[in-house]
Parts: structure tokens; C-alpha cells; sequence
């Protein structure tokens, strides 16, 4: 059974830039600073990112709730929410007004001002959106109240955990499909939000609807499904490394030798951060995303 979100990995050009920003801006602490070993890389399916630096952080709730950076070559036409795969990162907080106000002229370009989500079943849930150094998309959110049907966090600290992992694929109907067959996971209630960030990364009028659904894990943690716009493409990367942008996420998992004959390698245990001598291993999901399992001691 596939657990709560663990750690999301994003390709960066300069890690240093990446340790100033979401330390000075978001208060984001170095867990640990390493290399890609060649047996990690090959359980990506990434040989040519062996090697590369990594930098792991942690918010200031010190949940255990990573932000992970693999150093990589540019890739120039990639776009973000462009591309089929992991699109961004969702982050509960305290308040998302103040905090868009606190890193404004940073880094962190606000891509979407704070705002009340446009679902016709809540007015609750405030969010804004960010592009940060490396091209990755984040979400800031928080919850004014308990949203019916729906088990979502309440931040404990300024910037707390990643709590959604928000998946875009050309069908909805394959993503569904994968999830619920792979890993047990059961899809909520289909929905027709009005995504900003979608509509602006496409071009598309405001208002335009995006048919989206979302799949319940433990600890309070979701993946969102988005179909994404037709005119998405597969992910521009350098031969045989990581994708560009957010490509991973590693979430906990039960017994990994239920999905042994998926898995790009065979299970492996880890000393470093974050698997802390767990097993993990990797498998493809039907967008290209790459998806970790860290498995549960």
C-alpha cells in the first residue's frame, strides 16, 4: 500500500542558489549534502546522473518531509506544466496572504497570487503558486476550516510539509487506472476546477475548467490527477539523467516486493538521507514520473 509523501525531487542547475533561496526566504534547513551513487542513479533508470551533487532540505516544522535537489544540466526548451509527469509540489502553511508579501522581490516569482480555490464545493482552501530557481512550481496553501470529504492538513508552523503531489497525464481514465491497480489507491470524486496555473501556462481563457480527481494516502497526504491540455508534451530531457523540473516523488510504502515486477531495479537498502537504511527502490508511472518507495521499517 503506498504511504504518505516522503521527499520531492527537482533537477537544479545551482544548488547553492537553490540553499540560499529556501533557507532565506522559507527557512528550509540542509539535512544533507551529497553525490548520486551509481546504484541509486540506476534505480532511476538515470546512469548519467551518478555523480551529480544533491542537496536534501527540511521545512521548519522538521516534519519528516523532504525537498530534494540532484545538480543537472539545463534543459533550455523544458517549460513548466509544459510536459506530461510530476507538475508541482503543494505545501500547507499558515497563511498564504503573509507569506506571498514576506518573499515578494525574491527569488520565488509569484506565478499566481494568493486566492481562494475556484472549486464549486468549498471556498476554504487559500492557495498561490511559485516558480522557484530550478523551475519548479509550488503551491502554498492553507485551510480555513475542515472541507467536507476531504482530510486535509492545518499548518503547524510559518511553512510546514508537502501534503499533495499534483500529477499531470494526457488521460485521466490511465492515470486512475494505474494508481488503483499498482497500489490500491481508491479515486475520490471527479472534479472541473478552474487551475489558474494551467490555464496560464497554456494560454488558455480564464475560467477554463481542468477535469482533475485525487487519491487519498495516509497522514493526510493526496495525489492530485490532472488531465492535462492536448497540446502537452512529453518531458525534454538529456539523454539517460533526470527530467528537468520536479521528476520524483518517493512516498512510504508497505512491502515492496508487491510491485517487484514493476520496479526499475531491485530493492536496495540505503544508509543516507532520506532512506535512513530502509529498503527503496523505483518504478515508471504512465506519465513518465518517476516514482520512489521508501519501504516502511
Amino acid at each position: 500500500m503506498l504511504g504518505s509523501i516522503n521527499t520531492v525531487t527537482v533537477l537544479a542547475h545551482d544548488l547553492e542558489e537553490i540553499k540560499a533561496a529556501y533557507g532565506d526566504y522559507l527557512g528550509y534547513s540542509v539535512v544533507e549534502e551529497g553525490r548520486v551513487s551509481e546504484s541509486l542513479a540506476a534505480s532511476w533508470d538515470a546512469p548519467g546522473s551518478a555523480g551529480r551533487s544533491t542537496l536534501l532540505l527540511q521545512p521548519v516544522s522538521k516534519a519528516e518531509s523532504y525537498l530534494r535537489f540532484v545538480q543537472g544540466d539545463e534543459v533550455p526548451e523544458f517549460k513548466t506544466l509544459r510536459s506530461y509527469g510530476w507538475g508541482s509540489t503543494e505545501i500547507v502553511c499558515k497563511n498564504v496572504y503573509h507569506l506571498a508579501e514576506e518573499i515578494k522581490g525574491g527569488p520565488f516569482e509569484i506565478y499566481q497570487p494568493p486566492a481562494v480555490l475556484g472549486f464549486d464545493f468549498t471556498d476554504a482552501i487559500h492557495a498561490f503558486q511559485v516558480i522557484g530557481p530550478a523551475k519548479e512550481l509550488l503551491y502554498f496553501t492553507h485551510i480555513d476550516e475542515p472541507v467536507p470529504g476531504m482530510d486535509l492538513p492545518m499548518a503547524t508552523a510559518r511553512i510546514d510539509r508537502t501534503f499533495v503531489t499534483i500529477l499531470g497525464g494526457k488521460s485521466l481514465d490511465e492515470l486512475v487506472d494505474f494508481y488503483s491497480k499498482t497500489f490500491g489507491l481508491t479515486p475520490g470524486m471527479r472534479m472541473d476546477g478552474n487551475i489558474r496555473v494551467i490555464n496560464k501556462a497554456y494560454g488558455r481563457p480564464a475560467g477554463t475548467k481542468t477535469t482533475i480527481t485525487t487519491m487519498e494516502l495516509t497522514n493526510q497526504n493526496l495525489i492530485e490527477l490532472d488531465e492535462f491540455p492536448e497540446n502537452a508534451t512529453q518531458r525534454p530531457c538529456h539523454e539517460g539523467c533526470l527530467p528537468p523540473g520536479m521528476n520524483m516523488v518517493t512516498f512510504h510504502h508497505d512491502n515492496l516486493d508487491d510491485v517487484a515486477g514493476q520496479l526499475i531495479t531491485p530493492p536496495t537498502e540505503r544508509s543516507e538521507a532520506p532512506y535512513f537504511g530502509a529498503r527503496a527502490a523505483t518504478l515508471k508511472g504512465p506519465a513518465g514520473e518517476l516514482i520512489e518507495l521508501i519501504e516502511s521499517k
